[in-house]
Parts: C-alpha cells; sequence; structure tokens
C-alpha cells in the first residue's frame, strides 16, 4: 500500500508540474455490442463499476490504460442525457467546439484548433471516423448519432495509427453492431416547437452463428425557433430521416466481415444568423454609407434574438449514403483488418444573402456532390506481448463538383447601390443591375492521398512502456474554377477568374511517448508527437489580387503529460493531463468588411497550452457525478499581417492575441441519482450543466466579433420499470438563456459591413421520452 501510495504521489507530481486532460466522460457504457468484429468493441456497463473500453488504439482497451488524451461517451449515456448530434458533445467533453454556420459550412475544433468553416479547398483539422471510415467532409457528420455505442475524442495530432493525418484531433464513433441474439429498441419523444424524435432498432440471426442482422432508422423534427417577420416561416428548424443495415458474416471464429450500408437526408431552415449589434455610423466611413444606403430604401437595422427579417427563403438540403465493408482475420502472429468504403454527399442551399428585407441580393445557392472512395489495411500483432505492433496502409480518394450563384441581383439591386454611390458623390451616375443577374462559379477539385503508417509498443519493465509510431503521407489536390456571368450584374463585385491549380506536398509525422503503470488503477504518461494537415487551394472564392491561390500546409508539434488513477475501490476515476502544442500556418477563412467573398489564406502561427480532466465519482450505489472541463490558453504566436477589424487601420498585428473560436474555459457536469423502489421500478434524476467562456467568433479578433460565455442547465426525471421499459420527461436550456453559436460580420456586397450577428442556440424546450428494450 505504501508503495502504491508513493507511485500515485509521483505521478501527481508530474502532472501538476504541467497542466491536464482526458478520458472519461459518461457515467454509463454503451451495452455489449454483442458478437461484432474486433473492432467495434464491446462496451460494458458502468453501472456495476465494468470498466469502459475503447479502440482508440486499433485494438481493445480499457479507457484507463491508454496514454492518451481522450474522452468517452457512451450511447448509452447520449440516450440517458438526451444527446444525439456530434454538437452535443460539447456538453459533455472538454476542449471539443463545434461550428456551424450551415450544413456544408461546418467545423469540428479541439483545442482552438480546427474551427475554420469547411471549404473544398481544404481538409479538416479534426478528423471524423464513423465505424473506421473517414468521413472527408464535415458536413457528413451532422447525421444524428442514432444506435451509437460509443464516440471517443481523442485530443492532440493523430496519424500513426489513424488513415488520415489530422493536426488537432479525432472523433471516432463506433455504432452498434448485429448480434446473434434477438434484441430491439425503440423510442419516442415529443416536445414543444413541435419537437419529435423516433428511433428503432432491430438486430438478430438470420442464420445461427453464422449471419446476423441489425436495423437502425430514425426521424427528427423541429420547427424553427426564431421568427422571420418578412417571409412568416420561422428560421433553424431541424428535419432529419435516416436508416443503417448491417450484416456480420462469421464463417470462422478466426474470421468475421461486417457490411454496413447507411442513408440519411436533412430538409430543414438551419443557420439563420440574428442581428447582435448594430454598428454606430461613425465607425467608419464605409458603414454610415451602407447604413444610409439601406434608410433610403426604408430599412434600419435593428438589433433582436427572437427575430429576423430575411426577404429570402433558409432551405437547406442534403442527403448523403455509403457503404463500407470490414473484415477481422485471426491469422495466429497478428490480425488482418481491411476496411473499403465509398460515400457520397449531396448538398443543395438556398440562403439569405445580405441579411436584409430588401430584395438587393435575391438569394446564394450552393450545390455541392462528393463522392470519396477509402480504403485501409492494417496489421497488428497481439498486443498482450512485450513487443507489439501495428502496420498499415491507407489510400483516399475524394472528387467535389459544386456549383455557386455566388451573387443573384434582386429588384432592389440598381437602387441600393445607387444609394451607395451618391452617399460619397451625390452626382455619381445610377447603376444599373438587371434583376436575377447572376455570378456564377463552378468548382471541380480532387484530393489523392496515400499513407503507410505504423506504431509499436516495447515494455522495458512490467510497469514502464515504449511507445513510438510513424506515418508517411503523400497528397495530391487539383482544382479547377471557372466563373461565368448571366445577364448584367453589378461589375464592380463580379471578379472573373479561371483557375486550375495542382499541389503535392509529403510528410513524416511521428509519435514518442513513454507510460508508467505501477499499479493496475495508476497510468502516468508523457508523449510528443507532430501532426500534418495537407496543403489547401482558394478555389470557390473570389480573391483578390496577390491572394495566394496555395495554401501552405498546417504542421503541429505537440507534447503532453497526463495521469489516469481510479481510487477508493474505483469509485472515482481522476484522469488530468496538459499540453503544449505549437501550429505553423493556421489555414482560415477570411470576410472582407466590403462584403466581398470570403478567401482562404495561411493566418499565422499558433500556440495552444492548456489543463484538461475529467472525474466521474460513484458516490454510492445510488448517485454519481461525473466532472470534466479544460483551460485553454490558444494565441497567434506570429500574426503580423492581419485584417483589422471594422474601423481600424488596414492592417494589425494580433501577434499574442488569441486564437476565435477558442474559449479559455470549459466546464460540464452531470449529476445522476437513481434507487431501487421496488416492484422492478427505479427511478432517477439526471442535471446537466454546461459552460463556456467568451470567445471571439471573427479571425480578426474585434470586439464586436466577440461571442459572450454563457452557461447552459439541463433536467431530466423518469424511472426505468418492468426492466424493458424507460420514461422520463425534461427540460434543455431550462433557464431559458439567449446564447450565440457562432458570429460574423454582416454586410451586403458592393457597400461594407453595417452589423454583426450570429445562429441564436436552441431556446428552453420541454418534452417526454419513452424508451422500450427488448
Amino acid at each position: 500500500m505504501r508503495t502504491d501510495f508513493k507511485a500515485r504521489l509521483s505521478a501527481l507530481a508530474i502532472a501538476a508540474s504541467w497542466a491536464a486532460s482526458p478520458a472519461y466522460a459518461g457515467t454509463v457504457a454503451a451495452p455489449a455490442a454483442a458478437e461484432a468484429p474486433a473492432d467495434p468493441a464491446p462496451v460494458a456497463a458502468a453501472d456495476d463499476g465494468a470498466e469502459i473500453t475503447v479502440t482508440a488504439r486499433h485494438t481493445v482497451e480499457r479507457a484507463q490504460d491508454v496514454p492518451v488524451a481522450l474522452s468517452v461517451v457512451s450511447g448509452a449515456s447520449l440516450e440517458r442525457t438526451g444527446g444525439y448530434t456530434v454538437a452535443d458533445l460539447q456538453q459533455r467533453t472538454p476542449s471539443l467546439t463545434a461550428y456551424n454556420s450551415n450544413p456544408r459550412n461546418s467545423s469540428l475544433g479541439i483545442r482552438g484548433i480546427g474551427v475554420s468553416s469547411a471549404s473544398d479547398g481544404l481538409d479538416s483539422s479534426v478528423g471524423v471516423y464513423v465505424d473506421n471510415v473517414y468521413f472527408g467532409r464535415p458536413g457528413m457528420a451532422l447525421q444524428d448519432l442514432i444506435d451509437v455505442d460509443r464516440v471517443e475524442v481523442l485530443r492532440g495530432p493523430q496519424g500513426t495509427l489513424f488513415g488520415r493525418n489530422t493536426s488537432a484531433g479525432v472523433v471516432n464513433v463506433t455504432t452498434r453492431g448485429p448480434s446473434f441474439n434477438w434484441g430491439a429498441i425503440g423510442e419516442v419523444s415529443g416536445g414543444n416547437y413541435g419537437y419529435h424524435q423516433e428511433r428503432i432498432s432491430i438486430t438478430g440471426p438470420l442464420v445461427d452463428g453464422l449471419l446476423a442482422f441489425r436495423l437502425t432508422g430514425f426521424d427528427t423534427g423541429r420547427n424553427g425557433i426564431i421568427d422571420n417577420l418578412t417571409t412568416g416561416k420561422a428560421g433553424n428548424s431541424v428535419n432529419r430521416q435516416g436508416g443503417r443495415a448491417q450484416l456480420l458474416f462469421t464463417p470462422t471464429d478466426k474470421l468475421s466481415i461486417r457490411t454496413i450500408a447507411d442513408y440519411s437526408r436533412e430538409r430543414d431552415t438551419c443557420c439563420v444568423s440574428a442581428i447582435k449589434t448594430v454598428l454606430p455610423a461613425s465607425i467608419s466611413s464605409g458603414t454610415a454609407r451602407t447604413l444610409s444606403a439601406l434608410a433610403t430604401l426604408g430599412y434600419t437595422p435593428t438589433a433582436s434574438t427572437d427575430s429576423v427579417v430575411w426577404d429570402a427563403p433558409q432551405q437547406m438540403r442534403t442527403k448523403q449514403w455509403g457503404a463500407s465493408i470490414q473484415a477481422d482475420w485471426d491469422l495466429g502472429f497478428a490480425t488482418a483488418t481491411s476496411v473499403t468504403a465509398y460515400r457520397f454527399w449531396h448538398f443543395d442551399a438556398l440562403q439569405e444573402s445580405d441579411s436584409t428585407p430588401l430584395n438587393i441580393l435575391d438569394r446564394n445557392i450552393a450545390i455541392t456532390d462528393d463522392r470519396q472512395v477509402s480504403q485501409e489495411f492494417r496489421l497488428a500483432s497481439d498486443q498482450t506481448r512485450r513487443f507489439s505492433w501495428q502496420v498499415g496502409a491507407y489510400y483516399f480518394h475524394q472528387h467535389l463538383l459544386d456549383h455557386y450563384i455566388l451573387n443573384q441581383f434582386g429588384n432592389d439591386a440598381s437602387a441600393f447601390l445607387t444609394a451607395y454611390a451618391r452617399t460619397a458623390n451625390p452626382a455619381a451616375a445610377a447603376i444599373t443591375v438587371a434583376p436575377r443577374s447572376q455570378y456564377l462559379d463552378d468548382v471541380d477539385t480532387s484530393v489523392d492521398s496515400f499513407a503507410t503508417f505504423g506504431q509499436a509498443n516495447y515494455k522495458l519493465t512490467s510497469t514502464v512502456t515504449l511507445t513510438g509510431g510513424i506515418r508517411y503521407t503523400h497528397d495530391k489536390r487539383d482544382g479547377i474554377s471557372v466563373t461565368s456571368t448571366t445577364g448584367t450584374p453589378y461589375a464592380a463585385t463580379t471578379i472573373p477568374f479561371n483557375y486550375d491549380v495542382t499541389v503535392k506536398g509529403n510528410n513524416v509525422s511521428w509519435l514518442a511517448s513513454i507510460s508508467w503503470k505501477p499499479a493496475s488503477d495508476l497510468l502516468a504518461y508523457a508523449s510528443a508527437s507532430t501532426g500534418y494537415k495537407g496543403a489547401g487551394l482558394n478555389l470557390n472564392s473570389a480573391t483578390s489580387a496577390g491572394t495566394p491561390l496555395i495554401l501552405k500546409p498546417e504542421k503541429v508539434r505537440s507534447y503532453e503529460v497526463g495521469v489516469k488513477q481510479q481510487l477508493f475501490d474505483r469509485k472515482l476515476t481522476l484522469n488530468i493531463d496538459g499540453y503544449w502544442t505549437l501550429l505553423n500556418g493556421l489555414q482560415a477563412n477570411i470576410y472582407p468588411l466590403n462584403g466581398g467573398k470570403s478567401f482562404l489564406t495561411n493566418v499565422g502561427n499558433i500556440r495552444a497550452r492548456g489543463i484538461e480532466a475529467d472525474a466521474v465519482w460513484q458516490a454510492t450505489k445510488e448517485l454519481s457525478f461525473t466532472v470534466n472541463g479544460a483551460f485553454n490558453d490558444t494565441r497567434y504566436s506570429s500574426y503580423h499581417n492581419a485584417s483589422c477589424p471594422v474601423g481600424g487601420p488596414a492592417v494589425c498585428d494580433l501577434t499574442g492575441q488569441r486564437v476565435y473560436q477558442s474559449p479559455k474555459w470549459v466546464g460540464n457536469a452531470i449529476v445522476d441519482y437513481r434507487f431501487d423502489a421496488g416492484h422492478g421500478v427505479t427511478p432517477y434524476f439526471i442535471g446537466r450543466y454546461s459552460y463556456r467562456s467568451n470567445m471571439f467568433g471573427t479571425v480578426d479578433d474585434g470586439p464586436y466579433g466577440r461571442i459572450p460565455g454563457y452557461g447552459l442547465a439541463a433536467f431530466r426525471i423518469g424511472a426505468s420499470f418492468g426492466g424493458r421499459y424507460d420514461a422520463s420527461v425534461w427540460i434543455e436550456n431550462a433557464f431559458d438563456k439567449t446564447y450565440y453559436e457562432n458570429m460574423s460580420a454582416l454586410a451586403v456586397v458592393g457597400a461594407n459591413t453595417y452589423g454583426y450577428g450570429g445562429k441564436i442556440g436552441t431556446p428552453r424546450t420541454i418534452g417526454g421520452t419513452l424508451r422500450v428494450t427488448l
């Protein structure tokens, strides 16, 4: 006992000298995934003290034995607490940010890295994998997390084991697999704002011991939550449906083949932004002129969190489908794994462009077809041996076709642009723009990536293990972008370009770590690693003269220390880690204040450092607490030629300032109390609270783009009974907190910025859920 106590003291001292994080967000793990293949590992329920297991390193391990900063949210925990999207993970794990301006331009960030809106010309800094298949666009991951076994959030660069190299981290989703035991789960929820969700999952054998299946379906809907006083149709509604079919084939006890096919669609009014701030006319001449021109046409912008006055309908339409085959073959000396996948994603949007009730810019349209093929091979030795290893090869091909109506000018375009011109020169000639004139862009881009990677563990002693990994990546990205016009659009905002660009790149990234496990419930580790995000292309943006078409890659160096431990007969799990990350060449979107089209560029270098912590305390048999949080100090270490906020000079030096979309403080807490009332009835109460401190919503760190900090509370009361039924009532955002999920400048093309606005988070919602498990 004395040796064990000293070991814990030493490990804690190592962590305290740095800072901290990881592992385990959710008090209940998902039910066993039955006879699924090796990689979708079963996760035992934590109610009885069993451990959560993960496959973060492509082998089945206790989460507490993995020397990596990771958090695990079980599917059962998501179901019990009401989460069903990737964005919901923000309220259950530290350091994760989900950024969504529409289903196409969404992105994920970890530790303040990767939060730039997704673009055809960029890879994602955070890789999203579902059942070992990489999703090439973050928008693909916005599907509902239905029938999920667990979600693992790995923080820091990942590459020596995962197919695609990532500079910020990985969100690894594992769905429940087929079982040779019959079972079914059905769930119905309903609430205010017309909310409804139906889920169903059925599994069982087709040929006993040889072939099993699993069928999953869902339908999620909710009315809009912010009134549009012009169109009469509320914005930010939800309407998603989908399904998944799986087959598990086990011809021998050495071979398993899992086939998955899925389809989902979305039809809603997502991502309407409310005006947070109307800029004072005194801030700049461009703003003053824009406000004056709007007033000439009878519109005076007003800040409001209750309504908008957009004149264009907001329609977001996506559909996607995919199929994958994973084969796991036990060769005796090693296990061979093959993952073959194909995915298709279609996006078709009709959205507002000028954020006014005037018909200046009639609409903005983007139609995207994304096809991807991936193939991964892995070979892994017995991981329990003194020397264990994994090697692999990965190929990824993605082809995107885009058709944009960058600007479609409406009936008020001529009058507005003329009024704007005459605010500077009253004698300016009238500007004539034919209604329905269009500024178009067609983009054809493809990515080919090949990688080989490997990682090995060597046990120096029974308690000390060395881990090393290396990866070679070759990327090639081609892009063609051609603009055209119909009618006679406003020439000053219609920049013609014709690009045909190719960029290639090679990278070697590596991982080195040492872990010390002096006791079964204690692990201390330290690691150094590098990460890489390939070069990008400036394709679907109207770049100004001198803006480079090719973006340099992001290169990351990261250093971590951490401690994972369980105390008091494993009633308390406490994980802490600290990190120091250096990134060169942050890739980001810049939004000109004159309403011009955004463009991509390397905005500078950043330094991220912080502490993360996860704790789960089973205080009594009936009562448990889950607490996690992060302190994240992410700043520009070098950004001398930044664009200035509105009202400032042309160029600013943001070196030393905070990186946008990176809250300094994040905290999440869950209390779960349940007791046996007899007669097979178990009442329960679940309370959640999530806090995020203020952050900048725009790259320029402007004061008007700041997103205020906020805290959200949620409560659920219910009971399980009969061993099969569960009924609950719940309230989300219980205190009806008004908060912004993102922030951006509001401008009219051809004029200037007149305000700032962002998407309002979901207000208080109340409802109930009934679940049946057979």
